[in-house]
């Protein structure tokens, strides 16, 4: 009798053995099956992160066409502003509705009698992010700083003289959902040609500390809204040439088919239409130096999508300017 008893105890021994043996096994199916994907996954990566300087590339001229952009907006706002002045200076009050909830309009010097032009303030609000939801202009973007404006004469005589500038004491910040741009200085200096033509000369751009600078020269012409005060509602074309340094590269622009912008709520953050050429000049990058295309209008529709498309080395990629 404990004979028959160890032997079933010895048989029921050997079966549990063998059906861990069996458990242990699918445990190790299972566990490889789960850890492909991450095995694959980190695979991937690495691919992604072979030549990196594709994206540094693409995410270089992103910047430089976001930086141009809103250089435009800037100048607009001047524009706003600007024009708004009469031949005796400043007005009593500046009308801000189309800037943000939070912007003041400040004025320094209000008369143009004693000999030196008049100069005000354009207070966007504290430059502190997460930005005030006040602080949202109408085309999207948050903005907060001082510029300050100078007009050496009644702004629309032709010839009028003026000058925007960034200090670096007081720096103009603009954000998206995604990006935040801090413009440490800017200097633009501005002549009339005629009522609808503005030249500006851009002598200084610096964005986030030397990260990127910018300068050239611009002329925007208003091709509707001419007659009515200030820019908001027009719709304008932007042309120009210069060049632009990000880190230890050394970029050539140009605007090889006019940028056209509208400047209405939900269309003015960026051109609706036009071709913006950058070109390598100098590449601490393992890249071939040369042209690279940036179409504000790849579908040919002029809307207001924000979608832009890079043309590099035979390579085509659309990208959402924010």
């Amino acid at each position: 009798m404990k004979g028959t008893i160890f032997v079933d105890k010895l048989l029921f021994l050997r079966k549990l053995q063998q059906k861990t043996k069996r458990m242990r096994s699918s445990q190790l199916k299972i566990g490889i099956i789960l850890t492909m994907p991450f095995i694959l996954l980190i695979s991937f990566s690495s691919c992604e992160r072979i030549n990196p300087s594709s994206n540094n590339r693409e995410e270089m001229v992103t910047d430089i066409a976001l930086v141009t952009t809103e250089l435009a907006s800037i100048l607009e706002y001047f524009d706003e502003a600007a024009d708004q002045t009469t031949g005796k200076g400043t007005p009593s009050f500046f009308e801000t509705r189309n800037f943000s909830k939070e912007t003041k309009i400040i004025p320094v010097d209000t008369s143009y009698y004693d000999g030196d032009g008049v100069e005000f303030l354009i207070d966007f609000g504290p430059t502190a992010t997460p930005f005030k939801p006040t602080q949202k202009c109408l085309d999207g973007r948050f903005r907060g700083g001082v510029v300050k404006i100078t007009l050496e004469m009644h702004y629309i005589e032709n010839t009028s003289k003026s000058h925007i500038i960034v200090n670096s004491d007081r720096s103009f910040v603009v954000a998206t959902e995604s990006k935040t741009l801090v413009v440490n200085e800017l200097e633009v200096n501005v002549e009339r040609k005629l009522r609808e033509l503005l030249n500006f000369e851009v002598k200084n751009l610096e964005v986030d500390k030397n990260s990127l600078d910018f300068d050239g020269l611009l002329t925007l012409e208003k091709i509707s809204g001419i007659n009515t005060p200030g820019i908001f509602g027009d719709h304008y074309l932007l042309n120009g040439s210069g060049s632009a340094d990000v880190g230890d590269e050394e970029f050539k622009w140009e605007i090889r088919s006019p940028l056209k912008k509208k400047v209405e709520p939900g269309c003015g953050m960026i051109p609706v239409k036009g071709l913006f050429n950058i070109t390598v000049e100098k590449s601490n990058q393992n890249v071939t130096n040369g042209d690279i295309l940036v179409d504000f209008d790849p579908f040919e529709n002029e809307s207001c999508d924000r979608i832009v498309r890079i043309v590099s080395a035979g390579k085509t990629t659309d990208v959402v300017l924010e």
